[in-house]
């Protein structure tokens, strides 16, 4: 008996594995880690190795200074998830449950930032550098009322930059007023083409909301309009995956086209900034499309069982199931480490090790923090509010 439970237990576990959809998690991998790379070269440059500053210039960029095209892919792949559970859950669009919806998503994301406010706060009255906001420029209230009501971004395009623990919340700010408006934006539009007609908007909208919205402020590109393309197509995306079927010649021809422009936008910017796309905003709109691309055929491999994790994408894999985690507290480890760095005086190619042991940290604390905390308030919150949400009609628990 002990024997038979055991390879039921293992049956389900390889099941789970099986129907996670792993292709997503190396694109949110790559983004994650592109964030942190980028937060560790501003403040201890990769260049000071004998490998980076042999490293063509092209190279270096992709490296290292790419973390905002990560942040871009996480608002495409935001779009995309948080539509394609809509649809697995209520099935349609416009009967998607507003009370049903707000409770997925406050007992996914408030856990995690409210304790995260927390602990910025402590550190900011215990007088800790790095966490400290410069009351010239605003004060602990008031960034936190930002936080808590999604608008660090806005906050930031007014007094300047926060502390790095702070200023990471400008992009959930932007995906938290998407959340909030989504479900009234399914409910009112009865229809799913009037949806996809209404948000196509953003793509007109939101490339000058990036370049011309603020002009002369370097943090202007950060306001709420500015990524809603990214967010849109990424929804769009979820839709064509859900109603369209495609045959492999079409899917491989998606697959190829979104790769292209994936790697257009992210490694030849040059050759994109040359042709006058980035100067009006373009070459997000293209990345964003180009991601979109490659979800939807990730997507269709995911649900006709044809994707195989490649053992060498493991890690990559680990970063991006636990994203948000990673993303919000990884923070901590970059300040720490870099304050090591600095306090034993190291230099040259030490670099490799404060990279690599800053990554591998980030990663763990994410899946500790995920395991421990994220994951246990969100399974207690959902089931909470499953029984005081029982009486609407509407309600599709996960």
């Amino acid at each position: 008996m002990v024997r038979a439970t055991k390879t039921v237990k293992e049956k389900m576990k390889e099941k789970s594995e099986i129907r996670h959809n792993s292709g997503i998690d190396v694109l949110r991998g790559l983004a994650i880690l592109s964030v942190i790379l980028l937060h560790l070269n501003i403040r201890i440059p990769f260049k000071e190795t004998l490998l980076g500053g042999v490293m063509p210039g092209m190279l270096y960029k992709i490296l290292f200074w790419s973390g905002f095209y990560g942040v871009c892919v996480f608002f495409v792949i935001s779009g995309f998830l948080i539509t394609n559970s809509a649809l697995n859950k209520w099935k349609t669009l416009p009967d998607l449950s507003l009370r049903g919806f707000y409770a997925m998503r406050f007992a996914r994301i408030m856990p995690l930032l409210v304790s995260l406010l927390i602990i910025l706060s402590i550190l900011h009255l215990s007088g800790i550098t790095d966490f400290v906001i410069d009351p010239a420029r605003t004060s602990l209230a008031r960034s936190i009322f930002a936080a808590l009501t999604f608008h660090v971004n806005w906050l930031e395009i007014q007094v300047g930059y926060l502390p790095g623990s702070w200023d990471i919340l400008w992009s959930l700010s932007i995906e938290e007023v998407f959340y909030l408006f989504f479900p009234i934006v399914c409910f009112v539009c009865r229809k799913e083409w009037h949806f996809v007609a209404l948000i196509s908007v953003f793509l007109i909208i939101s490339p000058f909301a990036r370049t011309t919205w603020y002009p002369g402020n370097e943090l202007g590109d950060k306001n709420h309009f500015a990524y809603l393309d990214a967010i849109s197509i990424g929804c769009m995306a979820a839709l064509v995956s859900k109603r369209f079927t495609m045959n492999k010649t079409l899917l491989l021809i998606t697959a190829i086209t979104g790769w292209s422009l994936f790697l257009l936008v992210t490694v030849f910017r040059k050759l994109v900034y040359l042709t006058g796309l980035t100067g009006v905003g373009l070459n997000i709109t293209l990345l964003a499309l180009g991601t979109a691309m490659i979800l939807i055929w990730m997507q269709s491999r995911f649900e006709n069982n044809r994707q195989q994790p490649s053992k060498f994408t493991g890690f990559i894999r680990f970063l991006g199931r636990n994203s948000y985690e990673v993303y919000l507290t990884h923070m901590f480890v970059v300040f720490l480490f870099v304050r090591v760095y600095h306090k034993l005086n190291l230099s040259g190619e030490w670099v490799w090790g404060l990279y690599i042991l800053t990554i591998i940290i980030s990663g763990l604390l994410g899946d500790l923090v995920a395991r421990y905390f994220s994951n246990p308030h969100n399974i207690r919150l959902r089931k909470r509010f499953e029984l005081v949400m029982t009486k609407d009609p509407n309600f599709k628990p996960q």
